[in-house]
């Protein structure tokens, strides 16, 4: 007889590992998120994605203590996509104290991970990038060149905040003898005028952000309006006509007609389609910058995202709901259907507020979105306040100052400045509720260098982005 071999003794973490691998489906999260220019999209998505690839629980806490990430891989990026530049972006913080670039094209980066608490699963995340300017484009999916049009002069009429600016545009609209050149480029003075006064509701968004990424730089209304296009090419750019207009000269109205159906296929059709199959969104809202340009900016926000929720059509009723949830346990990921069911509303920055006023920079977010939020049927929302990436302290004081600590970005001047040593910084008292009035600096808060952290591999401190996360894919 032979002897019985003694089998090994398997390590009861190499069983749990191996478990882990037994997958009996895939979950599949699709986030896109979505803000105005500069307010924090890129340095959010690299600092999410840092603590994801290099998770640490104490750092990122997922759901109940104790979770971990398992198997973390990325994915090539598929659907013609450019992918998010997560390696330079995470480089520039790291190695180089930089903020990440600015958007500037739609991105995605897509990851594939398993999770401690999730028995038999794992989970394939796709995260979309998405340029602040195209927001303004938003209004012109579902429209016809006619009904943008009214729209957008209806706008330009009826909003004070417009009325003075746009008064030029709407007297040319409606003389009969102006040519097609001269109509384009008036309309391209009050396009430049509204960037100047930090308007925002800009289309075509082109003249923003053209489609290889350049950026308007600021200057005289007249550097902008000989720079800058309005349309995909200079022979194919567009203006809004009146009605009156559009019926006398029909021929123009035939050619913008035209422009702008082009247009929607190749720069807004992309953008809002992605964002329509989303699982989920993350709306970006930048409190300290609607405080810091005035009123204006403040009523451009609130008009795009009404926009944006339009068009889009977040929500499920009760049928689509028991759909989704039979598709997440018998289709695999590939084929179920996809549509908006959670909107994370996101206060960026908070690390710019002192720590006895960050309660009120939330609360200014819930009145500013909280209407739009409540109207939205079959959608779960919630509002966050967060810092992606922390980089201030609080300055240490007995006589109840609102200062904070931080490597300043820029001087009093507004000039540029070199990454040096921490100085004390000033930073203006958030009110607890939006005022009445209010005018371009009387909120002005300081730019900082991000802190970068002292490991490569550490992903940089953050606040409540975490509780964005779980929101989100929980």
């Amino acid at each position: 007889m032979q002897p019985v071999k003694k089998q090994p003794v398997i390590p009861f973490n190499t069983i749990d590992s191996t478990m882990s691998r037994l997958l009996l489906k895939t979950s599949e999260h699709r986030i896109g998120v979505v803000g105005l220019s500069n307010a924090g999209k890129t340095a959010l998505l690299t600092s999410l994605i840092h603590h994801l690839v290099d998770h640490d629980d104490a750092a990122f806490p997922l759901g109940r203590k104790g979770v971990t990430l398992t198997n973390f891989r990325e994915l090539p990026v598929s659907g013609g996509w450019p992918p998010f530049p997560f390696a330079a972006y995470r480089k520039s913080l790291n190695q180089h104290q930089k903020w990440p670039e600015k958007t500037r094209d739609r991105a995605v980066y897509s990851c594939q991970f398993e999770r401690s608490d999730w028995a038999f699963s794992d989970c394939r995340l796709h995260l979309h990038d998405l340029p602040g300017e195209r927001l303004a484009d938003a209004a012109m999916l579902g429209r016809d060149y006619a009904t943008w049009s009214d729209h957008v002069l209806a706008l330009l009429r009826n909003d004070s905040t417009y009325k003075s600016v746009a008064a030029a545009y709407l007297k040319a609209v409606e003389v009969p003898t102006i040519k097609e050149q001269e109509l384009i480029l008036e309309y391209k003075r009050l396009l430049a005028s509204l960037v100047l006064s930090f308007h925002r509701l800009i289309s075509p968004s082109v003249f923003l952000l053209d489609q290889n990424g350049s950026a308007a730089r600021a200057g005289t209304v007249e550097e902008l309006t000989n720079s800058r296009l309005v349309g995909l090419t200079a022979e194919s750019q567009f203006v809004p006509l009146s009605a009156a207009r559009r019926q006398r000269d029909s021929a123009l109205s035939a050619t913008f007609d035209s422009r702008y159906q082009q247009y929607q296929i190749e720069v807004v059709k992309p953008f809002i389609e992605a964002l329509r199959t989303c699982h989920g969104l993350v709306v970006l809202v930048d409190v300290m910058a609607l405080l810091a340009s005035g009123e204006s900016a403040y009523d451009d926000q609130r008009q795009l995202l009404t926009d944006l929720v339009t068009v889009l059509k977040p929500g499920e009723n009760a049928l689509q709901s028991v759909a989704r949830q039979f598709a997440q346990v018998l289709l695999p990921y590939q084929m179920r259907p996809a549509w908006i069911t959670k909107i994370a509303f996101v206060a960026p920055k908070l690390d710019l507020v002192h720590p006895k006023d960050r309660d009120h920079l939330q609360q200014l977010l819930r009145r500013f979105v909280g209407k739009l939020a409540n109207n939205l049927v079959g959608v779960q929302h919630e509002f966050f306040s967060v810092a992606s990436v922390v980089s201030t302290k609080l300055f240490p004081s007995t006589d109840n100052s609102h200062d904070i600590v931080g490597i300043p970005y820029r001087d009093d001047q507004g000039r540029k400045l070199q990454p040096g040593p921490e100085q004390r910084l000033r930073v203006p008292t958030i009110p607890a509720e939006w005022p009445t009035k209010w005018q371009y600096g009387q909120f002005v808060f300081p730019e900082v260098y991000p802190y970068p952290p002292i490991r490569k591999d550490a992903a940089p401190d953050q606040l409540q982005l975490d509780r964005v996360f779980n929101f989100l894919i929980g």
